[in-house]
Order: C-alpha cells, then structure tokens, then sequence
C-alpha cells in the first residue's frame, strides 16, 4: 500500500515550480531522499507535511489529499523535524515537553512516555540551551512522539553533529522506521547505505532514480549515484 502518492505535481514559491514530480508513490519503512543542497529536498519535504501547497497536482498521505478538508484526519499525525530545529532555550526538558503536551491534548503520561522513548530522563531538568546538539534533536524527536505519528518527516536530522552523535541517531532512526514510516532527507550517502528501505535521488528539482534496496542490492551507491545524477556528494 503507498503511504504517499505525488500525482502531477509542481511545488514551488510565488507560483514559480521549483520541484516537480509527476508520479511517484512511497511504500512503508525508510525512504531516503538524497542530492546536493539546492536540488529540492527540503521542498519536497514540505510538501510532504503538508506546509507547502501543490502550484499543480496532489500530494495524498494514507489516501487523503493533505490539501482538502479531509486532511483534517491525517495532517495532524505528521511530524516534521526540520533540519536544525532546536528546542525553546529557556525551558527545561520536561518544561518543554510539558509544553507542548498541553498543546496538542495529550496526557502527561505521554511525556513520561517519551522521556523514556529517547533516553531523556537523565537529563529532563536540564536547560535545553546547555544540552548537546545530538540531545537537543532527540528533544525535538521526543516532542513529535507525543502526537504518536503515522509518518515522520526528516530533514537533514543530523547536520552539524559529529560523527559519533551522527552514528547514534541513525541507528535510532533506523529503530523507529521499524514502527511508522519515515521520510529522510541528506547529501551524504554514507549516512544511509545502512539503513534505506527506498532511495530518491533529486537533482535540479526531479526525481531522477528511485531503487528499492532490492534495486541496489550489492552495488556502490557512489557508482549509483554518479551515473543516474552526474553529481559528487559526500
């Protein structure tokens, strides 16, 4: 069943198309969606989340339209983790995962929940303006768990953190993309050869290949990723 189905669609910024995928649909597990900065990653993530309206086409989430009055039912279970999101400084964790409990209605059982979830409990009367960068987004992890969601949106989730804190949140990513699908954006292919149940290569706002593991299996994804786009990355 495609968790996600992009049919005809151009997404883009003052009626101006700067992504444009015209049939595409996303299965469950971990999609990877990976190209250099500018290509339209994080544009294809926003309208995944439903933040960015179509210019043309449909983005459908679980069957419904993220842009009809039917998106109420779905919109809401999506959580987007954009890339260098950082929770509020002046709060400590439970503060602010307290916080954000009472916005979106659910019980403080859920902030116990979560604390537990993403190893936060050490750490939960700590000011989030002395926590680490890898603590920091396991914070912000932490917060959209308490709406459990039905898909997870990712970009670029471990930019500007050091290689072992890196390590340690793809192997958490991976642990969660065995629960709810996730969405995952990078430009560093060595991040997700691991981990990847699907992979989207984009470039210059398309979709230029788009392999199962299956599809890969065996093969260097540098090659891959060479032949199909004609790019470097990392």
């Amino acid at each position: 069943m495609a968790i996600i189905e992009f049919e005809g669609v151009e997404l883009g910024y003052n009626g101006r198309p700067v992504l444009k995928v015209k049939s595409l649909d996303i299965e469950e597990g971990i999609t990877c969606l990976i190209g250099p900065n500018g290509s339209g990653k994080t544009t294809f993530l926003r309208g995944v989340s439903g933040i960015l309206k179509p210019i043309k086409g449909k983005i459908k989430v679980y069957g419904y339209d993220l842009f009809s009055p039917e998106a109420d039912n779905i919109r809401p279970k999506i959580g987007l983790l954009p890339e260098n999101s950082s929770p509020y400084p002046d709060m400590t964790v439970i503060e602010y995962l307290k916080y954000w409990a009472e916005f979106y209605g659910t019980s403080m059982s859920s902030v116990k929940r979560v604390l537990e979830m993403f190893d936060l409990v050490k750490i939960k009367d700590k000011l989030c303006s002395a926590l680490s960068q890898g603590q920091k987004r396991r914070v912000m992890l932490a917060r959209i768990f308490l709406i459990k969601p039905k898909l997870l949106v990712l970009d670029e989730p471990t930019a500007n953190l050091d290689p072992e804190v890196s390590y340690n949140l793809m192997k958490l990513i991976a642990r969660m993309g065995r629960e709810i699908p996730i969405i995952y954006s990078t430009h560093l292919l060595r991040e997700v050869e691991h981990v990847f149940d699907r992979l989207l290569f984009i470039k210059n706002g398309k979709i230029v290949a788009n392999y199962t593991r299956d599809d890969v299996e065996g093969m260097d994804l540098y090659e891959v990723y060479m032949k199909v786009s004609g790019g470097i990355t990392e």
